[in-house]
């Protein structure tokens, strides 16, 4: 059986089951022990029949906040099923669904308290991003279209909307965009159905930079799955399309070749946030908003470690 007080004597397999170092993991220890307390507080408000005092009834197996972290923290990394995770952890296969659904949403606002979520706030995000990190306006930034497998839904209308054709499965998709340097999710749209195009869904966004003067445009590298997009205040960036029946010139090549070894830096950002396989793995979970709440503690998590890993050069 898992436990904190065990698996923080191995550091190694600690980092494995978690996708997080022991010391990160004091970092956001007592965020959520905050996020937990108000949870507990928001309950008991809820009902005014509520006689025992807080702690009292039976002893959980989940006593420790540190195993509570833990338990949330090993199911969105290796996200079994709950019948195995309750085996990891030996409670029964019901009450791991009802800690992990009662865990998820206070492990999202701990992270939110750590400083590490992206910005989600449609229609000002990057105004936010350029107060808050004026170098932006040098560095730029970099977009893509993140995509994870869904179930196939039993509703005809919803199986048309979530089946992407450049999948060919049902999906989910949000839009991310990152610093090109350090390679942090700065900005997380909103999680849509597989069917809709990338441009659409960052148009979406209804993203700009406002008091930007001509000429001081703040520069965004996408990908031509994005051809024909404006974001007010910027210099949309974009590899050279290959003409019909004709090659392009080396000097074309070239500068592809230099957009791509910059634009490889949104992979590499999509990359550390799906070491969670809860946003990697077929998404089981019907709740809804479930698979939205997946990814942003998912960018939570990879910018944790970067913030705490990533030394400049």
């Amino acid at each position: 059986m898992i436990s904190y007080s065990v698996l923080s004597k191995r550091p190694k397999h600690y980092t494995r089951l978690t996708g997080i170092t022991p010391g990160e993991f004091e970092v956001i220890l007592d965020k959520f022990k905050s996020a937990w307390e108000q949870y507990l507080r928001s309950e008991r408000s809820k009902r005014n029949d509520w006689e025992r005092k807080a702690g009292g009834g039976n002893t959980p197996r989940l006593k420790f906040l540190e195993d509570k972290l833990l338990f949330i923290l090993v199911y969105v990394r290796m996200y079994p099923l709950w019948f195995i995770q309750g085996m990891l952890f030996g409670i029964a296969e019901s009450n791991s669904c009802i800690w992990g659904h009662r865990l998820l949403p206070i492990l999202d606002e701990a992270l939110d308290s750590s400083h590490v979520k992206p910005k989600r706030t449609r229609g000002r995000g990057l105004d936010e991003l350029i107060r808050d990190f004026p170098e932006l306006k040098e560095l730029g930034f970099l977009t893509d279209g993140v995509e994870r497998p869904r179930r196939r839904p039993k509703n005809k209308d919803k199986q048309t909307s979530t089946y992407s054709g450049k999948k060919k499965r049902h999906t989910r998709k949000n839009i991310v965009i990152t610093r090109p340097d350090t390679n942090e999710v700065l900005y997380l749209g909103e999680t849509q159905d597989g069917k809709m195009h990338d441009k659409a869904m960052i148009d979406a966004e209804d993203l700009a930079i406002h008091h930007c003067r001509e000429g001081d445009e703040v520069f965004v590298g996408a990908d031509l799955g994005f051809l024909g997009l404006t974001i007010p205040g910027t210099k949309i960036i974009m590899p050279t399309k290959k003409p019909r029946g004709r090659e392009l010139s080396d000097t074309q090549k070239g500068q592809n070749t230099t957009f791509s070894s910059i634009r490889i830096r949104v992979e590499h950002a999509i990359a550390g946030v799906k070491r969670n396989h809860s946003v990697t793995d077929t998404c089981r979970n019907i709740k809804t908003n479930t698979d939205d709440l997946f990814m942003s503690i998912a960018c939570g998590l990879h910018n944790l470690r970067l913030a705490n890993r990533y030394v400049p050069s």
